[in-house]
């Protein structure tokens, strides 16, 4: 099956195509064309056994392309930080422009190609199109982009993801330690809290993003031990 990894530069993304490559497949691997660190993307992507893509972002562009491709599952791993954004001229609502902007962008894509792709959307605990802050609304709205799409999807609710990122975000893992610490003596009281909230790493998450995305399963949130 062909796989189309949007984010696959991202902290989950390239574990996810890393994955795909060991399991005998050979994702695409997108990639912006205006990266500055397109050379380099294609070196790693290629030393895999993944394919570079750099479709544009672009809803005609990428639905021909994926019209072209016929990807069975479409991973959308997109995401920003404040510092990421600011390194890419990205102003204004950064979480309204890129994890829903772009995620819209890949549903009107995915919908126009008449591919009938499974949309696979990494989301997190939390999101809701009513929530008060800029990131959780973000995500919500483009989990409800995703449920309307009218395609087969699986949404991925995982809690924090930690490990070894490009850039150092030292609160995260701390709120890791002391989270999956004060779960430890909740999982006392209520193992299905404990596996819900539980910190989770690239690794783990993109095996399971993998096994939810080619399951037999769709049209469902997975949270928690769902995830591991």
């Amino acid at each position: 099956m062909t796989a189309f990894v949007l984010g696959a530069t991202g902290f989950v993304g390239r574990e996810v195509v890393r994955q795909l490559c060991v399991r005998g497949g050979k994702p695409y691997a997108h990639v912006r064309p205006d990266s500055s660190k397109l050379a380099d993307w294609r070196t790693t992507f290629t030393e895999l056994g993944a394919e570079l893509d750099t479709t544009p972002w672009d809803a005609t562009a990428m639905a021909a392309r994926w019209r072209e491709l016929k990807p069975a599952q479409i991973y959308i791993l997109i995401g920003t930080t404040r510092g990421k954004a600011k390194s890419d001229g990205v102003a204004g609502d950064i979480y309204e422009t890129v994890d829903y902007g772009l995620t819209k962008i890949a549903v009107d894509a995915a919908r126009a190609s008449e591919v009938k792709p499974r949309l696979v959307y990494l989301s997190g605990i939390g999101a809701d199109a009513n929530a008060r802050g800029a990131y959780m609304k973000a995500r919500g709205k483009a989990e409800d982009a995703v449920r309307g799409s009218g395609l087969p999807w699986v949404i991925a609710r995982p809690a924090i993801i930690t490990g070894d990122r490009d850039e150092s975000r030292i609160g995260e893992r701390g709120a890791a330690i002391i989270g999956d610490g004060l779960l430890a003596v909740a999982g006392v009281f209520s193992r299905q809290l404990r596996a819900k909230y539980k910190s989770t790493t690239p690794d783990v998450l993109g095996s399971a993003l993998i096994r939810i995305g080619e399951g037999d399963e769709h049209d469902r949130v997975f949270d928690g031990a769902d995830l591991r």
